[in-house]
């Protein structure tokens, strides 16, 4: 969380127009304690809201920023934040970009990040009830442009699909160019592709979608986002961590390499 906030603080800063130094001069600090709480370090109440007043931030950036301190001061050693955070979608957002590592796997749908805006649409008409044209649009064009954070080359993607999730539609003209962006995308110096054909049969963990959002601070963190129907859950207990990070490690195993995955694309695609 104290990652989250400073990454937030110094978008902030950014967006009012200021070097670390005139918050500096606020707090009545040294750049590099900007520095440092913008890197993660932490963040007192009073000095948070010093710095809100200074970047003239809106209420819901407010509310947002004051939730993401409180949430970091709260934490026990037990660990699992979940449902007290209620902000979590936007939370899911700026995980993405700040993490330093990012790992997917998903059975049954492409993941969002590399999801084509048409692909995207189609899944938002399955929503019920319906969506309108405009909350549709709005989707689509939100989810596409989260897809930024891949130029990043600083931060490494790994994604394993089952190949389910490219036979779940009837196919045609929005499934193949879906297929060919995946196989584009095994090119990103930044990312890696695989996917989980039908002829391994049974594996570990299939059917259960999660994210591992992976930080080098120190010590290292690993965030899981365990993904649900009516929203998501949080995890960073120690030991169902290390229970994700073992499954993430069999479904590596189990899935196709990057050439062979980017053969089995191009194979399924051809039937399209």
């Amino acid at each position: 969380m104290k990652v989250i906030l400073g990454n937030q603080l110094g978008l902030l800063r950014d967006a009012a127009g200021f070097t670390q130094e005139r918050p500096a001069e606020v707090l009545g600090c040294t750049q590099q304690k900007i520095a440092h709480i913008e890197g993660g370090s932490g963040i007192q109440l009073t000095e948070l809201n010093a710095l809100l007043d200074l970047y003239g931030a809106d209420e819901a950036d407010r509310d947002y920023a004051r939730a993401l301190q409180a949430e970091s001061k709260h934490r026990t050693k037990r660990g699992a934040f979940s449902t007290r955070f209620r902000q979590y979608l936007r939370l899911l957002v700026d995980m993405e970009p700040s993490c330093s590592r990012y790992s997917s796997y998903q059975a049954l749908v492409v993941p969002g990040l590399l999801q084509t805006e048409d692909y995207s649409r189609t899944n938002a008409r399955a929503w019920r009830p319906s969506l309108s044209a405009k909350e549709i649009d709005k989707y689509a064009a939100d989810r596409i442009a989260r897809q930024t954070v891949l130029d990043n080359v600083d931060q490494k993607f790994w994604f394993i699909i089952d190949e389910a999730a490219l036979r779940r539609t009837e196919g045609g003209p929005v499934m193949k160019a879906q297929i060919m962006k995946l196989v584009e995308t095994i090119d990103r110096p930044n990312v890696e592709l695989q996917i989980v054909p039908f002829s391994v049969g049974y594996y570990m963990g299939q059917g259960h979608d999660y994210t591992i959002f992976g930080y080098d601070t120190k010590p290292a963190v690993d965030i899981i986002y365990l993904e649900q129907h009516d929203g998501g859950e949080y995890v960073d207990n120690s030991k169902r961590t290390a229970r994700y990070l073992t499954l993430w490690d069999h479904q590596k195993a189990a899935a196709s390499g990057p050439e062979q995955t980017r053969r089995t694309l191009l194979e399924i695609a051809a039937t399209l």
